[in-house]
Formats: C-alpha cells, sequence, structure tokens
C-alpha cells in the first residue's frame, strides 16, 4: 500500500513535468517566431551568420567556410547587398580581391533572429507577483540542490573515462 505522502509527491511531480514541458513548448515558439518572419534565405541567413562571427572577410574564404562556389556567392551577397545587410569592398592590400562585410542592419537582423534581444523568461519573471515568484525561487533552488548533490553523490563503482 502506498503512502498518501508518496501519491501526493507523484502527481505533483507530474503536474510540474508537464508545466516545464509546456513552458519549453512556449519559449521555443517565442525564439521562433524572429526566424518565421524573417524574409531571409537560409544561404543568405547562414552568410550573414559567418560575417557576423568572423567580420569583414573576403568572398572567396565566407564561399569556402559556407561549402559553396564563389559563383553562388555572388549571387547570395548580390541580394544581402541589395536589402542593405551586407557591402562589397576592394580589399586595400589586393584589388583583385573583394571584402565582404555585414552592414549594421544585416547584424541587426542575425541579433533578431539567433541572439533575441527580448529575453522571453525575464518578461514572464517580471510579470509574476512577488509571492508567486518568491516560492518558484524557493523550488527551483531546492532542485538546484538536490540536482548539485546527486552530482556530488557518484556511487564509487560507476564506471568513468580512461585517462589518456
Amino acid at each position: 500500500m502506498t503512502h498518501p505522502a508518496d501519491d501526493e509527491r507523484a502527481a505533483l511531480a507530474r503536474r510540474l513535468e508537464d508545466a516545464q514541458r509546456r513552458l519549453a513548448e512556449l519559449l521555443l515558439a517565442q525564439r521562433l517566431e524572429p526566424l518565421l518572419r524573417t524574409t531571409l534565405t537560409v544561404p543568405q541567413l547562414r552568410a550573414l551568420a559567418v560575417l557576423q562571427l568572423d567580420g569583414e572577410t573576403s568572398s572567396h574564404r565566407l564561399a569556402e567556410v559556407l561549402g559553396i562556389s564563389p559563383a553562388t556567392l555572388s549571387g547570395i551577397v548580390d541580394r544581402l547587398e541589395a536589402a542593405g545587410m551586407a557591402a562589397r569592398r576592394p580589399d586595400p592590400q589586393d584589388g583583385r580581391v573583394r571584402l565582404v562585410a555585414a552592414t549594421p542592419r544585416g547584424a541587426a537582423a542575425v541579433r533578431r533572429i539567433a541572439a533575441q534581444e527580448d529575453e522571453p523568461l525575464t518578461d514572464l519573471l517580471d510579470r509574476l507577483d512577488v509571492a508567486d515568484l518568491r516560492a518558484l525561487t524557493v523550488g527551483i533552488e531546492a532542485l538546484t540542490q538536490v540536482a548539485e548533490t546527486s552530482v556530488t553523490d557518484v556511487p564509487a563503482d560507476t564506471p568513468t573515462a580512461p585517462e589518456d
């Protein structure tokens, strides 16, 4: 026979898992919204992402990083330039080489899609009343503490990775 406290514990754990799953789906939907609204193609977004990470680079190098031909890259950069999201200029050391860079507008597009400047969780926490926020904080801190204890309580007979 199970104890009533065990039944309640199991029911609460199921509710918590369901709520966590629903919250994760809602936060994912919020993060995906900018991607669904963009008119950028995947190759254009990839090119802007590389330019955002690496900064100005040669067309040849950008094509190489993206794994596409220079001719294909040329069309992608043409469209990004027309949209004001990328700019080309001659390399001052070698006039035959064209350098490509994201413009502020292109960099902002990448941030909107990838980094999402508005943090949805912070917005949600700001909407909770203090009592709910306090209860949530206590609960998450308790869960974190149990997780930390679980990590340090690894049984001695647990196999470990071989040393190099």
